[in-house]
């Protein structure tokens, strides 16, 4: 569908660019890794891209992408620095960034990679994603409370989320908030009846159980 909406627009070098940018999200695997063929194909849409358009930061900064996800990081430091030098505002360009810092597992320069780029996002979506992303990472790296945070921020901007819900009550059944982790998941299953949150409600409803045991036990 992606690749229709892109044929129709009548300009070849974004076209080509758009195809290469659908083949990099369509070569991700289960794993997070990407596909290497996926992504060499990517490639020889974006260079009929670029022998239009050699000069256009939007198509070039696929090219950063690309070597990310092949783990060619000294060439995509290269193009990072080089396209924000020329366009230091540039949303798509920081994404590759974040992508960058991502891949070297850096949580600091994490940070500061998805702080710079929600300064560039022009719409509350693109620095939900972000912040969401954060979110994601800070419970990777098992900074639960920077997390909770994140996630807390974002549902400001998105508060019938199922998923969003999930991940809150999620960090508070990992921090042993049983009740706190009960409201967040009725407030998932309310707004959106997902597996995961049918699933961590039968995990919370045996966390009670044991808890319980253990209470009476004590109490003998």
């Amino acid at each position: 569908g992606a690749v229709g909406v892109l044929q129709s627009g009548g300009s070849r070098p974004d076209a080509y660019a758009g195809a290469a940018y659908v083949l990099i999200a369509a070569s991700l695997e289960r794993d997070g890794s990407h596909l290497s063929t996926g992504l060499e194909a990517a490639m020889a849409w974006l260079e009929k891209a670029q022998a239009l358009e050699p000069d256009l930061v939007d198509i070039n900064m696929i090219e950063a992408f690309v070597y990310v996800y092949n783990g060619r990081f000294e060439d995509a430091r290269l193009v990072i620095d080089y396209l924000l030098a020329i366009e230091p505002r540039n949303y798509h360009v920081h994404l590759a960034n974040v992508a960058y810092w991502i891949q070297q597992k850096d949580l600091p320069h994490i940070e500061k990679a998805i702080e710079a780029a929600v300064k560039t996002a022009v719409n509350p979506p693109q620095k939900m994603r972000l912040i969401n992303q954060l979110g994601d990472i800070y419970l990777q790296f098992g900074e639960l409370d920077k997390a909770l945070a994140a996630y807390k921020e974002n549902m400001h901007f998105n508060p019938k989320n199922p998923l969003l819900w999930h991940k809150i009550s999620l960090i508070y059944f990992r921090m042993d908030d049983i009740d706190e982790a009960e409201r967040a998941n009725q407030q998932s299953l309310r707004v959106g009846n997902l597996p995961v949150a049918q699933k961590m409600a039968e995990q919370i409803k045996e966390r009670k159980k044991e808890t319980g045991l253990f209470g009476s036990l004590f109490n003998r």
